[in-house]
């Protein structure tokens, strides 16, 4: 099955087995939409779900514990593609752009994108590592990305603009 990453456990969340989730999407509203999560392609049912600003609390079916909610921290929650929201133009999955090369207008590989951040300002953020190991960060901006293909696992990048923001991790 194909699946999508919605959300990270951060930890559990009181004695019933309620799990702290950090969510990896645009819009954290479409939990409510949600019925079935997987980790580690094991299936859970939603049995309640409450949202607080920029966390989703979530009570899985057969967590019933804290113990069982601990051992579920730091996975991953996903959903099948088939329960995918449609996207607009120009809107990507984050996991389908996580491992997509960073190729300059030239076809030079600068990277791989290792992570997207969403912050609560405007532009999101691509985290990458480079060949040789060096990391580093640069805002996902329409006038730096000039193709994403991720049937292609392609990001294109003007390198003059990309240099002027990217940031380097000593």
């Amino acid at each position: 099955m194909d699946y999508i990453t919605v959300g990270e456990i951060i930890k559990a969340q009181g004695i019933g087995g309620e799990v702290k989730v950090r969510p990896l999407t645009a819009d954290i509203e479409r939990f409510r939409k949600l019925r079935v999560l997987y980790a580690e392609e094991k299936p859970y049912r939603i049995m309640g779900l409450r949202l607080d600003r920029d966390y989703a609390y979530i009570k899985l079916q057969g967590v019933d514990t804290r113990n069982a909610a601990e051992e579920l921290r730091g996975k991953f929650l996903q959903i099948d593609r088939i329960n995918a929201v449609d996207l607009e133009e120009d809107e990507y999955f984050i996991s389908d752009l996580i491992g997509c090369g960073i190729f300059t207008e030239e076809n030079i590989l600068l990277g791989k994108i290792t992570d997207v951040s969403q912050s609560s300002g405007s532009v999101d953020v691509i985290s990458a590592r480079s060949p040789q190991g060096k990391e580093f960060r640069f805002p996902f901006l329409k006038r730096i990305v000039v193709g994403v293909d991720v049937a292609q696992k392609r990001f294109a990048v003007m390198r003059k603009l990309l240099e002027e923001v990217c940031v380097y991790d000593d």
